[in-house]
C-alpha cells in the first residue's frame, strides 16, 4: 500500500482538563469522579481528507472502513498518535485474522507524543468481527499499553486476541490501557500473558464510564496494586457477562474479575449503564498479599447480581487485609444477591476473612452461599464473612464450607455488630465442630443462624424454607453435591 501521508500538527487534541497524573489511591471512590462524558470544551479539529490509499470504505456505519492486515491496523495508530484524528463518529471493520510480527505501539497516547501533544484518544468504533489479532507483544516500561492506549467516547466489539505477551508499566490491558465512556462487547483474550504495575487488567487497566459485556479472558495476569483478569479498576461502569479464566497474581487489591469496582455517580434513571454487575463468574486461582478475592477485591455504591467463584483465592500476609472466596471488601450501600463461592480461600495472616464476604459493611446480602474451604487464620474468619458490621442486613444464606475447627472461627462469621440484621442465615452443623456462629461474642439482640445436618440442607423443605415467597434457589443432585444452588449456574 502507499506510504502513509505526513501530517500538519498545527491543531492537538490536547484537553487540559483531563488529568495526566495517576492519583494515588487505588481506590475509585477515592479519586475525583472521572468525566461521564466527552467534554464539550474538548475540540477536534475535523481534517478531511482521502483515506482511499490507507483503507476501502468510507468510515459510515454502512460503509466501514476495512481492516485486513497488519499494515491497515497499525495505521490507525499513526492517525490517532502522531496526529489530530480521533475518528470519533467514524467506523472499523475487520475482515480478517491478522498476525502481528512488529513490536505493536498501543493506538492512543495518554500523556504526551513525541511532537509534545497530549492525550491522543481513538473516539471511534472497531468491530472486529470476531476475527483473530494474535502476536500482539508489547514490551517496554510504558504506561497506557494494549491494543489501545486510550479510548474516549469509543465502541470496541467482536475483538479477539490471542496469545498477546506484555511486559509493560502502569494502567496495561491487552485491550487497552485506559478506557473513558467506552462500551467494549463480545471480545474474547485467549491464552494471553501481562505483567504490569499498578492498574493492571487482562483486559483494560483503568476504566472509568465504561461497560464491559460478553467477554472472556484467559491466561496469565499479573502486576502490583489493583490487579484483575478482566479490568484492574473500573469506576462508574458496569459489567454483564463476564468470565475469567486467566489466573492472576498481584499485591493489593486483587480480583478474579476485577481488583475495584466502585459507584460514585448517583443516576437513578441509568440503572443498567452504570453502577451493576451481573453475571460474573472466575475460575481462576487468584493470588495476593492485602484485599484479595475470586472475583471483586473493593465492591462499593455497587449493586452486584449472579456471581460466583470456582477458583482458588490464596493470601499469603497482610495482617490488616480483607480475603474472600467473592468480594473482600463490600461496603457504602452495595447490594448483592445469588452470589456463591466454591474455591478454596487460604490465608496466613489476615484482618477478615471469609467465604463470600472478608468485610460485609453497610451493605445488603440475599440469596449466598459458600462451599469453599476456609484454611489458615484470621483475625475474624467465618464461613460467609469475616467481618459483618454497620448497617448490613443478610438473608436466605447458608455456609456449606469446612472452617478451621479453632475457636477464632465462626461457622457463619468472624464476627459481626449488634447493628446487623441476619434473617433465614443457616450453616452445616457438620463445619467447623466445636466453632461457635461467630467467631468471638455473637452480637447483641440479633437472630443466631441455626445448624442444619448435610441431609436436612439437600431436602426440599430446606430449600423452600430459603425461597420463602420466592423461587431463586433449587436443587441439582449434579452441582454442589446436591446442596441448593441457583438455576442459572451451567
Amino acid at each position: 500500500m502507499a506510504a502513509l501521508p505526513m501530517f500538519l500538527f498545527a491543531c492537538s487534541d490536547d484537553n487540559s482538563s483531563f488529568a495526566t497524573t495517576a492519583p494515588e489511591s487505588e481506590k475509585p471512590e477515592e479519586q475525583q469522579p472521572p468525566l461521564d462524558s466527552i467534554p464539550e470544551n474538548e475540540k477536534e479539529v475535523k481534517l478531511t481528507r482521502d483515506f482511499s490509499d490507507v483503507w476501502s470504505g468510507s468510515g459510515t456505519a454502512e460503509d466501514p472502513f476495512l481492516v485486513t492486515n497488519e499494515q491497515q491496523l497499525a495505521s490507525i495508530e499513526f492517525y490517532v498518535s502522531d496526529s489530530a484524528m480521533t475518528f470519533r463518529g467514524m467506523y472499523f471493520k475487520q475482515t480478517a485474522d491478522i498476525a502481528l510480527t512488529k513490536a505493536w505501539k498501543p493506538i492512543g497516547i495518554f500523556g504526551k507524543n513525541a511532537y509534545g501533544y497530549g492525550n491522543r484518544s481513538f473516539s471511534g468504533s472497531y468491530d472486529g468481527s470476531s476475527k483473530t489479532i494474535s502476536g500482539l507483544t508489547i514490551s517496554d516500561t510504558a504506561s497506557y499499553s494494549g491494543l489501545f492506549g486510550l479510548t474516549r467516547g469509543a465502541r470496541i466489539s467482536n475483538v479477539v486476541l490471542k496469545g498477546a505477551k506484555m511486559s509493560v508499566g502502569t494502567n496495561a490491558g491487552v485491550l487497552a490501557g485506559k478506557m473513558d465512556s467506552t462500551i467494549v462487547e463480545n471480545c474474547v483474550l485467549e491464552d494471553i500473558e501481562i505483567s504490569g504495575k499498578d492498574r493492571v487488567g487482562g483486559l483494560v487497566g483503568e476504566a472509568s464510564n465504561v461497560s464491559v459485556a460478553n467477554v472472556a479472558v484467559s491466561g496469565i495476569v499479573k502486576g502490583e496494586n489493583s490487579v484483575g483478569g478482566v479490568v484492574g479498576r473500573l469506576q462508574d461502569g458496569s459489567f454483564d457477562n463476564v468470565v475469567n479464566k486467566a489466573d492472576v497474581t498481584g499485591k493489593s487489591t486483587v480480583g478474579g474479575v476485577a481488583g475495584a469496582f466502585a459507584t460514585t455517580t448517583k443516576n437513578e434513571g441509568a440503572a443498567e449503564n452504570v453502577g451493576f454487575v451481573r453475571d460474573l463468574l472466575n475460575y481462576g486461582n487468584v493470588t495476593g498479599t492485602s484485599n484479595v478475592a475470586g472475583v471483586i477485591a473493593s465492591l462499593s455504591s455497587t449493586k452486584a447480581d449472579h456471581v460466583g467463584n470456582y477458583g482458588a483465592v490464596t493470601a499469603d500476609e497482610g495482617a490488616m487485609s480483607n480475603v474472600a472466596g467473592v468480594f473482600a471488601e463490600t461496603s457504602n450501600n452495595s447490594v448483592v444477591n445469588e452470589v456463591f463461592n466454591a474455591g478454596k480461600v487460604s490465608v496466613k495472616k489476615a484482618m477478615a476473612t471469609g467465604g463470600v464476604f472478608g468485610s460485609l459493611k453497610n451493605s445488603t446480602a440475599k440469596n449466598v452461599f459458600n462451599q469453599g474451604e476456609l484454611a489458615g487464620q484470621a483475625s475474624n474468619l467465618g464461613g460467609l464473612a469475616g467481618i459483618i458490621d454497620g448497617q448490613s442486613n443478610v438473608e436466605s444464606s447458608y455456609n456449606a464450607g469446612t472452617i478451621p475447627n479453632e475457636n477464632y472461627a465462626g461457622t457463619v462469621a468472624g464476627s459481626g455488630k449488634s447493628t446487623i440484621t441476619l434473617t433465614n442465615v443457616f450453616y452445616d452443623s457438620t463445619v467447623g465442630e466445636g466453632c461457635q456462629v461467630f467467631g468471638g461474642d455473637a452480637p447483641f439482640g440479633i437472630a443466631i443462624p441455626t445448624g442444619v445436618t448435610t441431609a436436612d440442607m439437600k431436602a426440599a423443605t430446606f430449600v423452600a424454607t430459603l425461597n420463602g415467597a420466592g423461587s431463586v434457589w433449587t436443587i441439582d443432585p449434579t452441582k454442589f453435591n446436591g446442596y441448593p444452588s441457583f438455576s442459572w449456574i451451567k
